[in-house]
């Protein structure tokens, strides 16, 4: 996009230090980042889960060990897809890392998703107060679910940028 002087206008960001696809990406950056730490938090000893806020969450039948696992794994595909899609060729990674950046935002959506739901549930049956946490855990679902379009949105352009591409080389080569 020209600028005022007929130049090339300058980022509204600087690059992320992760690779130019990261640049408009810190909110996936920060949820999968908050996946590990919440794994290794849930990993430590002590019983997280049996505290008064969270015990709806624990009575739906989630455990600490299979929680910790759950945020350790996705949070650190999330992790892995972010950076690759910063450093690696889009011809040989294509669209599979905007892919798998969805997947890890859509079980992140689901899980906060989870969590405003038992607490919501809490606050109107048992607490019959409503707990601070509520709007936190359904904004982060909310914006979950945006990463989510977002990175399809991501893949298919890929996709669509490789196939053409990869015309235009058969076509010279031809």
């Amino acid at each position: 996009m020209p600028g005022l002087n007929g130049g090339a206008r300058r980022p509204l960001l600087p690059m992320h230090s992760a690779g130019p696809y990261s640049t408009y990406r810190l909110f996936e950056w920060c949820m999968a980042t908050m996946m590990v730490l919440i794994a290794f938090t849930l990993a430590m000893p002590g019983d997280t889960m049996e505290r008064n806020a969270l015990r709806p969450i624990a009575h739906m039948g989630f455990s600490e060990p299979n929680m910790a696992l759950i945020f350790g794994c996705v949070g650190s595909v999330r992790i892995m897809a972010l950076f690759l899609n910063g450093y690696i060729n889009n011809i040989r990674i294509g669209p599979k890392g905007a892919y798998a950046r969805a997947f890890g935002a859509a079980v992140g959506c689901f899980i906060m998703g989870q969590f405003a739901v038992a607490l919501i549930w809490d606050a109107l049956v048992v607490a019959h107060a409503p707990s601070f946490v509520i709007p936190v855990f359904g904004t982060l679902a909310g914006f979950e679910a945006v990463s989510v379009y977002i990175a399809v949105l991501d893949g298919v352009s890929r996709k669509s940028r490789i196939g053409k591409a990869l015309a235009a080389l058969e076509e010279v080569k031809g």
